[in-house]
């Protein structure tokens, strides 16, 4: 890859991509991954991923969005 000589032109450059658009119909990624390889427990870890995922998934589309 080449990038410019200037890091400043490289970063104005990176407001102008095009992030592709995402399905809604597309199962969320847990799902995709299919059944955990960890035992199960009394702590849910899926569900605390499944909450780390939709954080991080709000926090994605506030920042593309220009909200931080």
């Amino acid at each position: 890859m080449n990038l410019p000589n200037d890091p400043r032109d490289f970063y104005r450059a990176s407001a102008q991509v095009q992030l592709p658009s995402i399905d809604p119909t597309t199962p969320p990624a847990l799902e995709r991954l299919g059944q955990p390889p960890f035992p199960k427990s009394k702590f849910p870890f899926l569900g605390f991923l499944a909450s780390v995922f939709d954080h991080v998934s709000v926090h994605a589309k506030a920042r593309v969005n220009g909200r931080n």
